[in-house]
């Protein structure tokens, strides 16, 4: 196809070369190319990958997809995608062809779209109040300390948005990209690799369709944002002022509870508060994602609990009104809330249940009426809903009941108790509920306490209950003294990570000093014991010199930790920005959007490519430079297999535990398959082989020991400088040594120099080099090294054959070896090279 020719300083470039198809986009192509600049023409050909289906960043997915085996973890054998199913793929290919790797890759993407579904329908929602109240020519302003702003959507679709009009062409190329998905599991016979290819870009979109979010949320309703905020205050903000847990709502005020995805109703009525001046006299608290929106608004906003146990916040009898929009994790809350009493405002088309009725076009007056006489009613209005919980909160106080169950009671209730086990063989934790109801039957409650640390409140055990016990009811009222006690404090979510963080960042583990790596943990809680294991592994992490952030639920989470010793909560013993030994909350669910483009600034402020996209050319950078990696902590929810696709995409590892063994997809590399660790040299086009890192994209994890050595492994990167190198390697001996007994059977694959052995465990490694692995030491230094071929060589040949020498350009994508040096002068690319670029040598 012909296109137009874009000159750029003596360079010309054809926009059909560069883009699948520029009819359209030529403005937005052109302004890329001017950008990379004719330097950067001269060497590289243009691949951009504007408004890009899965296809368009098929070379990046290719390059991750032939290196990691991808491992499928569905048990589903049959088939029913069609009208010719079902058909058992156990033995053979299905009627249409699919065979049953595909099958197992579908259901993973099929999960992913309907996590997409929800970010977008969520983002779409916002959007259009957005527009209605502002108009599609409101401005995005990120603050004077955001240099990039949107770059999930620059990366994607190829320009940064600059007003609400930008933002709705954008969501609405995700919106479309849906559709091609959808089609995908549903139609077609396409390869197992083809769906996970397309399960990464549902990741990738997902990113997009939260940052909409974010980015209206700090835009337009003023959340904390730190690009409008001098970097000089970063290390004390957001202050600690929000408190976490079960205890900390003031029960004997009436109480507002917002739960689900959409904190709208939430500032409309805290306006109304503040403009009443009730905000000592009402409580408003959140679970899950509203639960940490509110408090980046409203300073006296209070975080009770994740997603996951919000039916345990209603049975323990805290909220007055539930406000309840779309929740990532649903469960029948008007019936939980009928237990105690609390009336139910069901805001948005979305949250629809049962016997509820739309009374939206009432009268304000008329409306508190009819919820006065009902158990719930369902709002479509954002300013109407937000109104109507300010307004009956009092009222339902009056006629709450009481929630928790006495000593009494709970003794009286389990003598009906016939130990058949039926509760133990639905508990998803497996718990020992007859066992504890007999205690209690005999006037011991310290065996079902015991299960509240445990429990996931799923209420599984009272749903198969011959007898109707309310199991959780009794679990909660024998741990009376436990929610009293859940009792701690936290920063509000920060948002993004600022440019100039990451330009100390770079710095301190990627072009020098000695930080091991940055960390980003996040999570839907829920894991029995999850609490603790985040904080344990935050204060592990900091505390050995990396930078960690954390996002979602998982934050409320990793709050609860006080320092006995220091008199100290997590959030205050550390500094609270992006700097070495800083811990971070970037905020809910939808600020995990703001994890990739604070990776993509570390690559753009090291190498200076443009982030419009530009996919390969950034993903590689990040790839095999930055030591980054993402922990999933906590329930395996659709949400998080999908953003891990997407983190995978983008080139950053990803541990997933304690659940990750239900993640749908891994990818696993092999350390031992030396045809797998290579690199180009970035000159010569020559092939190097590399140290094996990072070894795995998504591994699963069981414990918070395997999680943390998980993490140091993964912070090894190929084109690591020494000092970095150091860092890395350092963390992962320690942390093998300190939780296994052991150094691990890999260390020394990583070693490329006695300086990159820590100091004072050097001789240590040194003779541990010379009598296990058959190096030649002599005093402190390594005098012959050996390959991983067997061949032992002397430290200037092991260097030439193993690994990248430092400083020195490479990569792992083919077209990004150079082509043309600065100066004219053109690079004789090797027999390797031209044989996967599918040109002769000459």
């Amino acid at each position: 196809m012909e296109g137009k020719v874009v000159k750029v300083g003596g360079v010309e470039v054809n926009l059909a070369d560069a883009v699948r198809d520029p009819r359209g986009v030529e403005d937005i192509a052109e302004d890329i190319l001017q950008e990379m600049g004719e330097r950067r023409l001269r060497q590289w050909d243009p691949k951009l990958n504007i408004f890009a289906h899965a296809s368009d960043i098929a070379e990046w997915d290719h390059i991750l997809l032939n290196k990691y085996h991808t491992i499928f973890t569905s048990g589903k054998k049959s088939c029913e995608a069609c009208q010719q199913g079902p058909c058992d793929l156990s033995a053979k290919n299905g009627l249409c062809g699919v065979d049953l790797e595909a099958h197992q890759a579908r259901e993973g993407l099929k999960e992913a779209c309907r996590a997409l579904a929800r970010q977008l329908t969520h983002a779409r929602d916002l959007l259009n109040y957005a527009i209605k109240i502002y108009g599609k020519e409101k401005e995005i302003d990120l603050g004077p300390y955001e240099e990039y702003p949107m770059t999930n959507v620059s990366m994607l679709c190829g320009f940064y948005p600059k007003n609400l009009a930008d933002v709705e062409r954008a969501l609405s190329y995700a919106e479309a990209q849906l559709a091609e998905l959808l089609y995908a599991v549903n139609n077609g016979n396409e390869s197992a690799k083809d769906l996970v290819e397309k399960t990464m870009h549902a990741g990738s979109l997902t990113f997009l369709a939260m940052e909409v979010a974010e980015t209206i949320k700090m835009c337009i309703f003023d959340f904390y944002n730190a690009g409008k905020v001098e970097p000089t205050e970063y290390k004390d903000w957001p202050k600690m002022q929000t408190p976490v847990g079960l205890g900390v709502v003031d029960t004997s005020k009436p109480v507002i509870c917002f739960m689900g995805n959409d904190f709208l109703p939430a500032w409309h009525a805290v306006r109304i508060i503040k403009e009443r001046g009730l905000e000592d006299e009402i409580e408003v608290c959140g679970v899950g994602a509203a639960g940490h929106d509110i408090p980046r608004f409203y300073e006296k906003a209070k975080v009770v609990t994740s997603a996951t146990k919000a039916r345990l916040a209603i049975r323990a009898g805290i909220p007055d009104v539930i406000v309840v929009s779309e929740m990532c994790l649903p469960f029948d809350v008007v019936e939980e809330a009928k237990k105690i009493g609390a009336k139910v405002i069901a805001y948005g088309y979305k949250a629809d249940f049962k016997g509820v009725e739309d009374k939206t076009e009432l009268p304000m007056e008329e409306l508190v009426k009819y919820l006065e006489e009902n158990d719930a009613v369902q709002v479509t209005i954002p300013e109407k809903a937000g109104e109507l919980a300010v307004e009956i909160v009092k009222k339902a106080k009056e006629g709450k009941k009481a929630a928790l169950l006495s000593e009494a009671e709970i003794k009286e209730k389990a003598a009906a108790c016939k130990a058949c086990d039926s509760c133990f063989n639905v508990c998803p934790n497996r718990l020992m509920i007859s066992r504890a109801m007999k205690a209690a039957k005999e006037g011991n409650l310290e065996k079902l306490s015991e299960i509240y640390d445990e429990c996931v409140f799923c209420a599984k055990c009272e749903h198969v209950c011959p007898n109707g016990l309310p199991i959780i009811d009794m679990i909660i009222g024998a741990s009376i003294e436990k929610i009293k006690n859940d009792k701690y404090m936290m920063r509000p979510g920060r948002g993004l990570i600022s440019h100039i963080e990451w330009r100390d960042l770079t710095f301190g583990f990627v072009l020098g000093g000695n930080g091991p790596g940055m960390v980003y943990i996040i999570g839907c809680g829920k894991y029995p014991g999850a609490e603790k294991d985040i904080a344990e592994i935050v204060r592990y992490l900091v505390d050995r010199n990396c930078c960690v952030a954390v996002a979602g639920c998982v934050a409320a989470d990793a709050a609860k930790y006080f320092d006995e010793e220091e008199r100290k909560y997590i959030f205050e013993k550390y500094l609270a920005a992006g700097l070495l030994r800083g811990f971070m909350n970037l905020g809910g669910c939808t600020a995990i959007s703001h994890i990739p483009p604070a990776t993509y600034k570390g690559t753009m402020i090291g190498s200076g490519y443009t982030p419009k996209a530009n996919w390969s050319q950034i993903v590689d950078y990040q790839y095999t430079r930055l030591p980054l990696v993402v922990l999933i902590w906590g329930a395996a929810t659709e949400e998080m297999f999908t953003v891990a696709m997407g983190f995978a995409r983008s080139g950053v590892s990803v541990v997933v535990g304690p659940e990750g063994f239900k993640f749908k997809t891994w990818l696993l590399g092999n350390k031992h398959d030396r045809s797998k660790w290579q690199m180009f040299d970035g000159i010569t086009g020559r092939i190097r082989e590399v140290e094996p890192c990072p070894v795995h994209m998504i591994i699963p994890v069981e414990t918070k020991e395997e999680a943390i050595t998980m993490i140091a492994k993964l912070f090894h990167r190929p084109l690591a400088l020494r000092d970095p190198r150091l860092a890395s390697l350092e963390a992962y001996n320690e942390a093998h040594k300190n939780f296994f007994g052991e150094y691990s059977d890999d260390w020394h694959l990583y070693v490329r120099s006695e300086h990159e052995i820590h100091v004072m465990r050097r001789m240590e490694m040194l003779r541990l080099l010379e009598r296990e692995h058959g190096w030649v030491i002599e005093g402190p230094r390594v005098k012959k090294a050996r390959l991983r071929d067997g061949r032992l060589v002397d430290m200037r040949d092991y260097v030439e054959n193993y690994g990248i020498q430092l400083g020195r350009y490479s990569t792992v994508v083919p077209r990004l070896v150079i082509k043309e040096m600065v100066g004219g002068a053109v690079a004789a690319p090797s027999e390797e090279i031209t044989k996967m670029h599918g040109v002769s040598k000459e």
